[in-house]
């Protein structure tokens, strides 16, 4: 097979590496990241091509791999061209520091691509010839090398969803066949969100069960669909819902700015691909459930599922200290649902509803047995709750914290606990923002956390004094220290403190959230 040279040299991207030398030290000193990935990125997709002839998983991880170091050159081809502008070679402070920030936030994929590099070469597999017999003598190594590779490469491709957007527009386009499906889907969505209205009514209406009669009658013969997925032309669909006010009736124009207005949202998120390993689940179409004054979303099961629970009765049957469930498997849902707003987030999107009740978990048939005494199975984590997620532009129903209070008595331990202070004080309410998302990821995390439903954990609270809940939530973190580590403490007291004016970057989230996440249970794992 023919080895990979096009990743050798910059100047099919217009920039001569010899250049490089004129730069300026501290500029040469922190490109040297890209470099370095890049040349050793290059041997490891030397060696996925060797393995290609003989393995469809190691083609297409190459192809993704590929993508991946022509995505790092773009990055690095940026900053040498920034740099080359200038008379002295430099970098003009703002770009010099939005390279310091970019090395930082790439710099354990250096560690990772070197470590990998270091195993094949170890492994005799460097410029290796991979021949049918060396491809059965040692198979199983080869193997375990590929799956690290994919481990560490499907993480790449959802860190750069959160590179800052002078760096997320020079990077390959996504339409092209090979970039990773995670970034089709996030290009997919940001392009739907960018569009004029009157096209997203139009894919709103498409997204419209005229004909809802059948699965309507399925609905009330199955009699719920909160714990199996509902059987229909033998496929599994799953149901979120949206319940109207109950002083809107239907034909009413409210009823019908509502109906639209989930109609686009649910064209968005139909834009999301099955195949992308981010625990959101695709919107097939959306209907009206007249009976019980509902819209529904309509979601296809990614697999056979035999059981699904949400996250709030998880930790209600399994409650510290009587839990049962590994800690590894608490905290792996930590990550999933962090790695879920950073897809929404660089989309453009809020979701508005980041609680325990939105969150689902399900049970495929083919996930490794599970009984009662072992807890329940915490494997496939969703984040569902789709009927408050906006687009950020898009306007806020007014229910808010004092008008659902009347209707709902679970109100507080159900969605109100989990929002910013600055989204309870009704009419004086701030535009909702991501940092709002972000806050009640943290309120999200300490309940998983801890283990315990936040009814438990706060039996002081005062109900009708919403303006004390986030000073009590920060009296109970410290008792994360104890059961799943201060690190992890850290990560939910950041998301806590957040002014609720502030701005948080999708590379200051990855830093201060999801990194160090992933850190704390690659560590116990």
């Amino acid at each position: 097979m023919e080895s990979p040279t096009k990743h050798s040299s910059m100047q099919a991207n217009g920039v001569d590496n010899t250049a490089c030398t004129r730069f300026a030290p501290a500029v040469l000193l922190t490109m040297d990241v890209f470099g370095t990935v890049i040349t050793s990125g290059t041997l490891i997709l030397q060696f996925l091509g060797a393995c290609a002839d003989f393995d469809d998983a190691a083609r297409r991880l190459q192809a993704e791999f590929d993508w991946d170091l022509r995505a790092l050159e773009a990055v690095q081809t940026y900053f040498q061209q920034r740099a080359s502008q200038s008379a002295n070679n430099e970098l003009a402070p703002k770009d010099a520091a939005l390279l310091d920030r970019t090395a930082t936030y790439l710099e354990d994929l250096v560690s990772k691509v070197q470590r990998s590099l270091g195993k094949i070469e170890r492994k005799g597999f460097v410029g290796k010839v991979v021949n049918r017999g060396l491809w059965i003598a040692r198979q199983a190594d080869l193997k375990e090398m590929q799956q690290e590779v994919h481990n560490w490469t499907t993480r790449f491709h959802v860190r750069v969803l959160g590179l800052p957007e002078e760096l997320r527009t020079v990077i390959p386009v996504a339409n092209e066949s090979e970039a990773p499906a995670v970034i089709k889907a996030n290009d997919k969505l940001r392009n739907f969100v960018q569009t004029a209205t009157s096209i997203k009514q139009a894919r709103a209406k498409e997204m419209w069960l005229e004909n809802s009669d059948k699965v309507t009658s399925e609905i009330v013969s199955w009699g719920s669909a909160s714990f199996l997925p509902l059987p229909l032309d033998g496929e599994q669909l799953i149901l979120s819902s949206r319940e109207i006010p109950p002083d809107v009736m239907d034909g009413t124009k409210i009823f019908e700015d509502l109906k639209s207005d989930l109609g686009m949202l649910a064209a968005a998120l139909n834009c999301l691909d099955p195949a992308v390993d981010l625990r959101l689940l695709k919107v097939e179409y959306y209907l009206y459930h007249a009976k019980s004054r509902q819209f529904l979303f309509v979601h296809k099961a990614p697999r056979p599922t035999i059981a699904m629970l949400k996250l709030q009765d998880a930790v209600d049957c399994d409650c510290f200290p009587n839990t049962k469930s590994p800690l590894n498997e608490r905290l792996k849902i930590a990550v999933q649902l962090a790695e879920a707003i950073l897809f929404l987030h660089s989309a453009g999107f809020v979701h508005k509803n980041v609680t325990s009740p939105s969150v689902t978990m399900l049970e495929w048939s083919d996930s490794p047995s599970q009984n009662v005494a072992s807890g329940p199975n915490l494997q496939n984590a969703y984040l569902m709750g789709f009927d408050l997620i906006r687009d950020i532009e898009a306007r806020t129903y007014q229910e808010g914290a004092i008008e659902e209070t009347h209707s709902d008595p679970n109100w507080v331990w159900n969605f109100g606990i989990y929002q910013h202070p600055d989204r309870l004080v009704g009419a004086k309410s701030l535009r909702y923002t991501k940092t709002h998302d972000i806050y009640s990821l943290g309120v999200l995390l300490l309940e998983i956390g801890l283990w315990q439903p936040l009814k438990a954990a706060l039996q002081r609270l005062d109900k009708g004094k919403s303006t004390s809940w986030a000073d009590d939530l920060l009296k109970i973190v410290p008792k994360l220290a104890s059961r799943v580590g201060r690190r992890y403490q850290e990560v939910v007291a950041w998301c806590l403190a957040l002014d609720g004016k502030s701005i948080v970057k999708e590379d200051d989230f990855v830093n201060h959230v999801l990194k160090p996440l992933e850190e704390i249970v690659n560590s116990i794992s």
